[in-house]
C-alpha cells in the first residue's frame, strides 16, 4: 500500500493548528503532535525535522488553504470573499487562532516574519483583483486592499475574544459595509480622473 506523503504532512499540519490554537504555540510540540496523532514521535519527524519546519509548514498550509477559500468564491462576490477570510466558524477560528500566535512568534523571527510577509502580499494581490473587477481606480486599490485586510484581521480578532459580539452576520455586515464605502471611493476617484 502506498502512502500519501503529502495526505500526512497536511494531517499533522491540521493536528499542530488544532493544538496551537487551543493551548498556544508553545504547546505544539513535536511529542505533543505525535500524542494527538495517535503514534510515535517518529509519525512526525519523518516529515518534519524539527519544531520550526513544523509550524512554518502549518503557517503556510493554513494560509494556502485560506487563500483557495477565498479564491473560490465569486469574484463578483467581494463580500463573500472577504466574509471566507474572517473567522466566522470553528474552522477559521481555529486558523485565526494559529495566526494570531504565529504573528507573535513573527514579531521576533526573521524566517516566520518572512513567511508571514509573503502570504500578507497575496491576500493583498486577491483582495486588489477583486476591488479591480468591482471597478476601483487603480490609484486607489492598494491603500483599499491594505485597509480590507487590516479590517479583516481586526474584526477577526474580535470575533475571536467576543465571539457573541462578533456573530458571523455581524462580521459580514461590517466588512460589507466598509467594502461598500470603499469601492464608492474608488469608483468616484476612477470618474474624477
Amino acid at each position: 500500500m502506498s502512502v500519501d506523503h503529502a495526505e500526512r504532512r497536511r494531517r499533522i499540519a491540521e493536528a499542530t493548528a488544532a493544538v496551537a490554537a487551543h493551548e498556544g504555540l508553545d504547546a505544539a510540540t513535536i511529542r505533543r503532535i505525535a500524542a494527538e496523532l495517535g503514534g510515535p514521535t517518529k509519525c512526525v519527524t519523518y516529515y518534519f525535522a524539527d519544531k520550526q519546519e513544523l509550524l512554518l509548514f502549518t503557517y503556510e498550509f493554513l494560509a494556502q488553504q485560506y487563500l483557495e477559500e477565498a479564491a473560490a468564491a465569486d469574484a463578483a462576490d467581494l463580500i463573500g470573499a472577504l466574509t471566507a477570510m474572517a473567522a466566522t466558524d470553528e474552522r477559521s477560528r481555529v486558523r485565526w487562532r494559529f495566526y494570531l500566535a504565529f504573528g507573535d512568534r513573527a514579531a521576533r523571527r526573521p524566517q516566520f516574519a518572512e513567511l508571514q510577509r509573503r502570504n500578507m502580499d497575496q491576500a493583498l494581490a486577491h483582495i486588489g483583483a477583486l476591488l479591480r473587477a468591482h471597478g476601483m481606480a487603480e490609484t486607489e486599490i492598494e491603500d483599499a486592499s491594505l485597509l480590507l485586510n487590516a479590517l479583516v484581521q481586526g474584526v477577526s480578532a474580535q470575533a475571536l475574544a467576543d465571539p457573541s459580539r462578533w456573530p458571523p452576520d455581524r462580521v459580514r455586515r461590517v466588512l460589507a459595509g466598509q467594502a461598500e464605502r470603499l469601492l464608492a471611493a474608488g469608483r468616484a476617484a476612477l470618474l474624477s480622473a
